[in-house]
């Protein structure tokens, strides 16, 4: 399962994350990552399908399984995972409005969400220009 954790961190390192930025847009622990990174520890299918989906791989391609890496989405598929990372934002500002969460969490909650969104923006970006 090594060639596993190269994936996650190549295309960390592709993008220029630190373990800590990607934890943060992630929501995942920074020395769970590392663990995965190193072959310590297999994530979960929930956790594979979150990373491939914040980096815009195919789970196959994340495992190493797949060798093929185009990094172009289709629109559609783009389109699927702005709308379902605007809904969690709407989910927290809900939250954030109708029960007493501490501010602290509320924000984090929705930092995390603006950070997806945001790496979207930027692939659509660079597809753009591919």
């Amino acid at each position: 399962m090594h060639k596993l954790g190269n994936k996650i961190r190549e295309l960390r390192a592709e993008r220029g994350l630190t373990l800590a930025n990607l934890a943060n847009n992630t929501g995942l622990a920074v020395s769970t990552i590392s663990q995965y990174e190193t072959g310590k520890r297999n994530p979960k299918l929930e956790t594979w399908i979150k990373l491939a989906d914040y980096f815009g791989v195919s789970v196959g391609y994340l495992q190493g399984i797949e060798d093929k890496y185009t990094g172009v989405m289709a629109d559609s598929e783009r389109q699927v995972r702005r709308n379902k990372i605007k809904e969690n934002m709407a989910k927290v500002l809900r939250k954030a409005w109708t029960e007493d969460e501490p501010w602290e969490e509320v924000y984090a909650d929705f930092k995390r969400q603006w950070n997806l969104l945001e790496l979207e923006f930027q692939k659509i970006t660079q597809d753009m220009e591919r």
